[in-house]
């Protein structure tokens, strides 16, 4: 990716647009990829949609939405429906007991604590209001785990939203522990817990912190249960095994409460439940449109060139993902059954490449169980096939992608589909051939004007400065790499500049293309105008036969039908609960850590790829 400095001079002539191409501090997850037709139903879940919160070791996840097709729109009111309920899910630290969860706008929240035997509703006991959506209001979950953690007087609890706990002191005699909460560095609370109390119940040992949220009143917001304590040589220490927070900030569910198209309709505090629909807003779904649907839950449409009966219009939903962090794209959840097959392609795992535009996308893995295992060679194999793409300036014709471990490479350029210019240039037009992939830095047909001698940036250090001659028509093209001139080439345009270089055993690969139109003047200054770049990396990526890519190994590689085939070979992989193993590259298989096993309840698994919204320097 890169990012393009353009200098221009007469904003009022001239039409500077800027191309902008840089690493994205956000991602995307998709859904299954449908088709606008009319009559159509379409239902996502969390299954589905990997947007929607799921819980694999509860098996918790109730969200769906369903869109129902009327001609080219979803019309209001029922176009679009979404509905949610709560389950009864386990606190971490299970001597709290159980809680209501539901999952809201792809995110889990609280919505009720649950009754229960003095020893296992503590959390339920100690609030004054223990239903948040009887005031039709839900709390986003920041904490449940029972990791155990030790702090001291002089390094605080920090939990989130600003708070933390502090040791003021502990009575060693007594094993009291005095504790102050502060949010900001301002004092909220103060309490005493006894952890080290003889016959000491979840009450000596469990911090509350409770606030009113909204109309609700008193409702515990942070909870830790203290499993020692005592007084140090330096500091005081104690060792906490549990840690429950939700938001102090309350989501508003309130019946006909508006999220960007859809609206609460009902709220239903006894069975936990809400449903939202599109009611006064119609959808269009028309070529080319990214329409927010609620939250950070979109509808996007393919900008398709043909749009026919025979090829209907391409759209998905997708959740935008902006907050820095760490997170799971992961595939439909399946189970560990003997003799089960599943395969993953981009219409069911998002993590693997998909371009809506083009159709572009043949990634698949396919799993094979015997008992709980995939066994090698084949318990998983991964194949990948080269797709005519077309260069965004469409008079440089044609190349060959491939997406492989779900990103997106430059594969080769075709002999009779790519214009001469480039392949004029090339020694070597397969990559694949040659044992490597290199990825695509930068495809536009975007108009631009720069003057002449100024630069344009490109990735990887690479820089254009063209230069016009005296003549007004004729341009020095000089490319630059780190500052350094690489490359001079006098060009008389309308014309292609084209620079080669070798990639690995690749020799004289086009890796920047640029196309330049006749040049222009203007108050005694001079101007380029170009409405075509390509580059691509100059760091290839090797594929050959027997490379290792975590488990998986390259078996066969094909230049001629532009092919790759990996299998586990050597690599058994034994599916027990409670594991994450890298596949290859990001792309990860998890099991449940769930609390029984049988046939009728047998292990949930599924793949995912890890992503890092940037911002976040650890990786999940």
């Amino acid at each position: 990716m890169t990012r393009m400095r353009v200098i221009t001079f007469t904003a009022a002539i001239l039409l500077l647009l800027a191309m902008a191409a840089f690493a994205m501090n956000s991602t995307e997850v998709r859904s299954n990829v449908a088709t606008v037709e009319d009559g159509a139903v379409y239902t996502w879940g969390p299954q589905e949609f990997a947007g929607f919160y799921y819980g694999i070791d509860d098996n918790i996840g109730t969200e769906s939405i369903t869109l129902t097709i009327t001609g080219d729109a979803l019309e209001e009111p029922e176009g679009v429906v979404y509905e949610t309920v709560a389950q009864r899910d386990d606190f971490d630290y299970e001597e709290w007991g159980t809680y209501w969860t539901i999952g809201f706008l792809g995110e889990e929240y609280f919505a009720a604590y649950v009754e229960g035997d003095a020893e296992d509703a503590y959390l339920f006991d100690d609030s004054t209001d223990d239903n948040l959506m009887i005031d039709e209001q839900l709390s986003k979950v920041l904490y449940n785990d029972d990791e155990e953690r030790t702090f001291t007087t002089s390094t605080p609890l920090k939990l989130a939203e600003g708070y933390e706990l502090e040791i003021k002191t502990t009575d060693q005699s007594t094993g009291r522990v005095y504790v102050q909460l502060t949010k900001d560095g301002v004092v909220v609370d103060s309490a005493l817990v006894e952890p080290s109390k003889y016959g000491a119940t979840i009450e000596d040992k469990t911090y509350t912190y409770k606030k009113d949220l909204g109309d609700t009143e008193k409702i515990v917001v942070i909870a830790v249960h203290f499993k020692n304590a005592f007084r140090g040589a330096g500091a005081d220490l104690a060792t906490i095994d549990g840690i429950w927070q939700i938001s102090d900030t309350y989501t508003d569910v309130e019946e006909d409460t508006e999220y960007d198209k859809m609206t609460i309709q009902t709220v239903d505090a006894d069975a936990l439940a809400i449903m939202m629909n599109n009611e006064d807003n119609k959808i269009d779904l028309s070529a080319n449109k990214y329409t927010p649907l609620m939250g950070n839950i979109w509808i996007k449409t393919a900008n398709q060139d043909i749009i026919s009966a025979e090829e209907p219009l391409r759209f998905y939903i997708c959740k935008e993902i902006t907050e820095p962090g760490n997170y799971e794209i992961r595939g439909s959840v399946n189970c560990v059954i003997d003799g089960y097959m599943m395969e993953w392609n981009p219409s069911n795992f998002a993590g693997l490449y998909y371009d809506i535009d083009n159709n572009l996308g043949t990634e698949k893995i396919t799993i094979s169980l015997w008992g709980d295992t995939l066994e090698e060679p084949n318990g998983v194999v991964y194949t990948t096939d080269a797709q005519i793409d077309n260069f965004e300036f469409q008079d440089w014709g044609s190349f060959y992608a491939m997406a492989f471990m779900g990103q997106l490479y430059f594969a080769g350029y075709i002999d009779d589909m790519t214009s001469d210019p480039i392949l004029d240039e090339a020694t070597t037009s397969n990559l694949l051939g040659s044992g490597c992939l290199s990825k695509i830095l930068v495809d536009n047909s975007t108009s631009m004007v720069i003057g002449s001698g100024e630069t344009v940036e490109l990735a990887e250090g690479y820089e254009l400065r063209p230069q016009i001659g005296i003549d007004d028509k004729a341009i020095l093209v000089e490319l630059l790499h780190d500052g350094f001139v690489i490359d001079q080439m006098a060009v008389l345009p309308p014309v292609t500049y084209v620079y080669s270089t070798d990639l690995g055993d690749a020799l004289g690969v086009p890796i920047i293309a640029a196309h330049f139109l006749e040049p222009v003047s203007l108050d005694d200054r001079s101007y380029c105008k170009i409405d075509g770049l390509w580059q691509i990396s100059d760091s290839p990526i090797s594929i050959e036969e027997d490379a290792i890519y975590d488990k998986m190994t390259v078996q066969s590689i094909d230049p001629s039908s532009m092919n790759i085939m990996m299998n586990n070979e050597d690599n058994k992989i034994t599916l027990n609960k409670n594991m994450g193993t890298t596949l290859m590259g990001d792309i990860r298989i998890k099991t449940a850590d769930q609390d029984w096993l049988s046939a009728e309840n047998p292990l949930r698994f599924y793949i995912y790829k890890k992503v890092t919204v940037q911002g976040s320097e650890e990786l999940i």
